[in-house]
């Protein structure tokens, strides 16, 4: 077989989640007719400092995502290093299964990051040409935007970015930089997430102390706020936090029906976000420490506690009802 495309797997660009691996995931969990819905409402997040004090968001998972997959009848073989890689791939490919392997696009061509930034970079390959030598691949154009899409790579570019992410990035053997996926509808059994609403709530309610100590320090950062100088840190801190948010609104719009308060809250603090980071953006343009721009941020912050608190409440509340605490 010289030419061999699956059938049926299309990008998937409505928001980023976690990592650029999940976004070549969920094509698999769509191509199987599953729902990326579990992943998402799996998940709890709370503001934390980095190393730096800056703000950031931590993500905490009730669930394993691999145990999710399987429920959902999603099997993977992994490898932590493939020695045989563009032989292992068409093997795979020809028996339908899709392969997403870790590239560092250093040494692709036609890259922004060609030879002038190592990063870690997930793929998805779809198909091959034996003629040509190259492989159908799914992959966003740029790093930092979602620009998912089919693309054609060489085996030699794969070849080459597989091989430099191990060489530069040097993964322990817990990491599987290999993995092909197929499906097996005898193992789905998805109890555990068809009641979506009841789902997140039970996951929410073993991490409601996080979230809250995580309050506790978005107010320390409110406190600590005209220290910071580095703006150009701080817009990339209130760029990750806003993604974050996006992806709690998104799955948050999957139970609206039954939740709309925690919805219409986040609503608000995703708005409140924006309008921080577009002062921060003005701060930096700027080139000066604006007092103006740095009361508006801290305003914006400190609707945003007062947001994050009144959330917090009805989301004790919610998931006291849920799992039936007084």
């Amino acid at each position: 077989m010289t030419v061999k495309q699956i059938s049926g797997i299309h990008p998937y660009n409505d928001l980023f989640y976690r990592s650029c691996f999940f976004n070549c995931f969920f094509p698999i969990v769509k191509l199987h007719g599953q729902e990326v819905a579990p992943y998402l409402l799996n998940d709890q997040f709370a503001y934390g400092l980095t190393e730096d004090g800056l703000l950031q968001i931590d993500w905490m998972s009730a669930h394993d995502p691999e145990k999710i997959m399987n429920l959902q009848g999603i099997q993977v073989e992994k490898m932590t290093h493939c020695t045989n890689l563009i032989e292992k791939v068409k093997q795979d490919v020809r028996r339908d299964r899709p392969v997403i392997v870790w590239v560092d696009p250093y040494v692709q061509r036609g890259r922004k990051e060609y030879l002038t930034t190592h990063s870690r970079h997930s793929i998805l390959i779809t198909g091959f040409h034996e003629n040509q030598q190259t492989f159908q691949v799914l992959e966003n154009r740029h790093l930092d935007n979602l620009s998912y899409e089919h693309q054609v790579l060489s085996y030699g570019d794969v070849q080459k970015g597989y091989d430099t992410f191990h060489d530069h990035f040097q993964p322990n053997d817990q990491f599987h930089s290999y993995a092909a996926f197929h499906f097996d509808p005898v193992k789905v059994s998805t109890e555990l997430f068809d009641q979506k609403t009841a789902y997140f709530l039970r996951n929410m309610h073993g991490h409601i102390d996080a979230i809250e100590k995580g309050i506790t320090t978005l107010e320390t950062f409110y406190e600590q706020f005209p220290q910071w100088d580095d703006i150009e840190k701080l817009v990339a801190s209130f760029n990750q936090i806003i993604n974050t948010k996006k992806v709690e609104m998104y799955r948050l719009r999957l139970i609206k029906g039954d939740l709309p308060e925690l919805f219409q809250w986040m609503e608000s603090i995703l708005a409140e976000w924006e309008k921080a980071r577009h002062q921060a953006a003005k701060l930096f343009f700027s080139g000066e420490m604006s007092s103006r721009y740095q009361a508006n941020i801290k305003a914006s912050l400190q609707q945003i506690i007062q947001d994050e608190k009144k959330w917090l409440e009805m989301l004790k509340i919610k998931c006291k009802r849920e799992c039936g605490v007084s």
